[in-house]
């Protein structure tokens, strides 16, 4: 049995080899907490059914421009779970990968490699005015495709979203004035 010796780093402290080292690569750190996953088969139906589709080289994304819920009702269980988590940010998002797209190590990989793009670019979707639910569908290029390049595909697929919850907003707005 080997043992583990600490090892002397460049400051001369001694370091343990089996510790974590935080400073790993430059890329700005995110978070994607529970509150911003997208769980239920009924959401990811809604989304598919009912909501706008951006293609990109390695995924399609899929996102759907939810109402904000008033008050919680108190006699239906979960609703009061489901405001608190639009109160966090009012995105949640979440992955399919197809079984057609190869095996679970594959499979888990593309969702593994999607989730820490999206960590990375939560962070432009954070300040909507408006909650919207997004589903991420990845191709199988996506095991082969860069990092950089995957990251790049999410922050171009949250500003169109950015841009497209905008615009309705703005018109449901004028809508809303016209009426009244």
């Amino acid at each position: 049995m080997a043992i583990l010796r600490p090892e002397r780093g460049a400051s001369g402290r001694s370091r343990n080899a089996n510790a974590v080292d935080d400073c790993v690569s430059d890329t700005p750190k995110g978070s994607f907490p529970k509150t911003a996953h997208l769980l239920k088969h009924s959401d990811f139906q809604r989304v598919y059914q009912h909501g706008r589709r951006h293609f990109s080289g390695n995924m399609t994304v899929f996102y759907l421009r939810t109402q904000s819920e008033a008050a919680p009702e108190p006699n239906k269980a979960g609703t009061a779970k489901d405001l608190r988590a639009r109160e966090d940010g009012g995105v949640r998002i979440g992955f399919t990968v197809s079984k057609a797209l190869g095996g679970s190590v594959e499979r888990n990989r593309m969702r593994r490699r999607t989730r820490e793009a999206v960590r990375h670019n939560l962070y432009m979707l954070k300040n909507m005015s408006d909650s919207v639910d997004v589903v991420i569908n990845p191709k199988k290029s996506l095991l082969t495709a860069l990092f950089p390049q995957l990251s790049q595909e999410i922050e171009r697929a949250f500003r169109v979203i950015l841009q497209n919850c905008e615009v309705a907003t703005r018109k449901s707005g004028r809508q809303e004035t016209r009426l009244t």
